[in-house]
């Protein structure tokens, strides 16, 4: 009886399962998702792997060794504002850190809403003010208590936010970083007076230096946590139930699993980890292939994601950012604009615009005919002859050319006095211009060029418009992998169990320093790292994992003093010495000038070292992909002749027409040519070139 490695990806448009038996076979399952009840999309995408496989879904699930997923059910409570009431407690006098959000108006606008005037207005409080309460007490900057926790205050406090109605507690008190005894007995004190009321410190959640961030994380972990751990528990509860064995896995903002009952005390550390589950596939295709530098983009229903692998890894940010709302834990750098193939499209003030509404799961685009009548990218790529309409999700739902036709001519061809292609390619040039500005956003901003990565394009959409926003970005090859419809799935199997552990407990260099070595002592380094991975690996152990084989990553977050711009810099394996101390210094310079302009380093301050983290991880039971058999003529010669009308460049043409049977390991396409697998569909442009390599993956050149 074969085991299976399964792994789901919740979004909000489609539910994606893959599951990989030990032979290295990878099934691919999609399935529309259910907002109300996201266990109900994984369990049809298992119910088609059983019928794949001719057992009973019992019988499939009692196969599973491991079972992981990542959900949007954070990210989607916070986008909505259905979260719990938190009441927040903060050092008194400092109540107002919230409010004031740093002065600064245009936290969380992108580009285009900071030039509008009406736009620069604060966002809505994580916490309205009446919940937030104070409390005498006062620990200085190197820990020492100068003023004791009033408990008598502090209960008042309590009582006070209860009434208001705060529904779960959060903890933000100043310095509690360096010295969190008040902060522990405020969670008894809560304990005893809110009986069963959760309760988020900020001295476990986010033990470092910014009070205004720290504050904002452990409000909005607090009121994440009843949503998150009533999903999770549903889930669990409902997969048992059919037949699982094994304790699922809950895929993490930082690109690791944890045990799903393990994450309801960090709520918060989910919300991206949908989005990154695609960018950690990336990088185990990248390292079958040889790739080392990648822009991962992901074009689903709803929206579309951009991540970075440099130099192998996984780019890391030390911040996340839904909606307006910045949480201070480190991921996965992944960005996001509300680009998917349910975008709609609308004229206003006489200009065609795409997004960021999209018609979701429900009703979904026009062409699904289940009530949607406005417009959609889906609906343009249907118009336009790049969707086969029998083919969609292998056949199980057909698609409606006449309803896209008159949505499109409704709102948008007869307002513009387009015809309904021409409208129609309108909206996927937008839609592709979109996504290639956000590539750009992602690289050059940073400092990268473009050109000097492969681009890997997956997502149910984003092999349908790769070729398109590719060659606009000049990228010298578009990757897209076999599992593309269910990438974002297969990175999450193909994950570890990771923790992250970080300290605030900053080591400045002198102004003027000019021997780092000299001035930062490579035995402090070393003590705090040490003292990281000690936490780190006792967690892991606590998960039930062998820390045996543990991966040790470390990272330090550095600035020049007297600036206030952050960056994270890897530091290398091995014991500190002057050498590394030096090399960790340049390091940090040259990633400053990299990300701000040659010459801006401001080394005459010195440099301050301000948070270390360490990452650990171990391996799970790991996918092991085979290359797929078969061969296959160049130019799809032999294997399909079928052409389609297909509209492009302001007039209609053949392209050619191959089928997910033609697709075998060696097959070289000239573009225009359509690959129509079952879960997705491919595009080849115009003078481009694919190849189809030993795993199943069509590699796009330009030409």
């Amino acid at each position: 009886m074969k085991e299976l490695l399964v792994a789901s990806d919740i979004g909000g448009t489609f539910t994606d399962t893959v599951t990989i038996s030990g032979d290295g076979d990878v099934g691919r399952y999609k399935a529309p998702s259910v907002p109300d009840n996201p266990a109900a999309g994984v369990l049809a995408t298992l119910e088609l792997a059983a019928e794949r496989e001719g057992v009973g879904l019992e019988e499939l699930l009692g196969r599973v060794s491991l079972f992981a997923h990542g959900t949007t059910v954070a990210t989607n409570a916070m986008l909505e504002g259905k979260r719990a009431a938190v009441g927040l407690i903060q050092t008194r006098g400092f109540g107002d850190t919230l409010p004031i959000m740093r002065g600064f108006k245009s936290l969380g606008l992108d580009e285009e809403a900071v030039k509008s005037f009406r736009s620069l207005v604060k966002q809505e409080l994580v916490v309205p003010k009446q919940l937030i309460g104070e409390v005498s007490e006062r620990v200085d900057y190197r820990g020492r208590v100068v003023m004791p926790l009033d408990e008598a205050d502090a209960i008042a406090t309590i009582d006070s936010l209860r009434e208001q109605g705060a529904e779960v507690f959060a903890v933000s008190l100043l310095w509690s970083f360096k010295n969190d005894e008040h902060e522990r007995r405020l969670a008894e004190l809560i304990e005893e007076r809110c009986p069963g009321a959760l309760c988020t410190l900020s001295s476990e959640l986010l033990p470092r230096l910014g009070e205004y961030r720290r504050s904002v994380g452990t409000a909005l972990n607090a009121s994440l946590r009843p949503t998150v751990a009533r999903a999770v528990r549903s889930l669990e509860d409902e997969l048992r139930a059919k037949g699982l064995q094994v304790e699922p896995l809950l895929m993490q903002s930082n690109g690791g699993l944890a045990l799903a009952s393990n994450i309801d005390r960090e709520a918060a550390s989910t919300v991206m980890s949908g989005p990154v589950g695609g960018v950690v596939a990336c990088q185990y295709f990248g390292e079958i292939a040889g790739h080392r530098n990648i822009v991962a983009t992901d074009m689903g229903g709803t929206s579309f994601e951009v991540g970075l692998i440099l130099d192998g890894r996984a780019h890391i940010a030390n911040t996340t950012w839904v909606g307006r709302d910045e949480i201070a834990l480190p991921s996965v750098s992944v960005r996001t604009v509300g680009a998917g193939s349910g975008s709609i499209a609308a004229v206003s003030g006489g200009l065609l615009r795409v997004g960021p509404e999209s018609a979701g799961a429900v009703p979904g685009p026009a062409c699904y005919g289940r009530g949607g009548e406005r417009p959609t990218v889906a609906d343009a790529d249907l118009v336009l002859g790049y969707l086969n309409p029998g083919n969609f999700l292998d056949g199980r739902l057909t698609l409606d050319v006449e309803r896209a036709r008159a949505a499109i001519g409704a709102a948008i061809a007869d307002p513009l006095g387009l015809s309904v292609e021409q409208a129609a390619e309108g909206i996927r040039t937008i839609v592709d211009s979109r996504m290639a500005d956000l590539v750009r956003t992602a690289t050059i901003q940073q400092g990268y060029d473009p050109s000097d990565f492969v681009l890997y394009a997956y997502g149910g959409a984003g092999p349908t418009h790769a070729a398109s926003y590719g060659a606009e970005l000049g990228v010298r090859e578009i990757v897209v992998p076999l599992t593309a419809s269910v990438h974002s799935a297969f990175g999450v199997a193909a994950s570890d169990h990771t923790v992250a552990e970080e300290i605030s407990d900053p080591i400045m260099s002198p102004p003027g320093t000019e021997d780092y070595a000299a001035a930062i002592s490579a035995d402090d380094l070393e003590e705090r790292f040490e003292r990281l991975r000690e936490r780190a690996l006792q967690a892991l152990a606590g998960s039930g994992v062998d820390v045996a084989g543990a991966r040790i990553e470390r990272f330090v977050e550095m600035r020049f003093r007297f600036q206030i711009h952050v960056l994270s810099v890897p530091v290398p394996d091995g014991p500190f010495d002057a050498d590394k101390v030096r090399d960790l210094v340049r390091r940090f310079i040259d990633a400053y000038q990299a990300r701000f302009g040659e010459g801006s380093a401001f080394e005459a301050a010195g440099v301050e070292m301000t948070t270390f983290r360490l990452v650990a991880s171990s391996p799970t039971i790991r996918p092991e992909l085979s290359p797929i058999g078969g061969g296959a003529s160049s130019n799809g010669a032999g294997a399909a002749s079928a052409t389609r009308r297909v509209f492009h460049g302001g007039e209609w043409g053949e392209a050619l027409i191959l089928a997910a049977a033609d697709v075998a390991p060696g097959l070289e396409v000239e573009g225009l040519a359509i690959v129509e697998m079952p879960d997705t569909t491919i595009v080849v442009g115009k003078g481009q070139q694919a190849v189809v390599d030993d795993y199943g993956n069509f590699v796009i050149s330009q030409g």
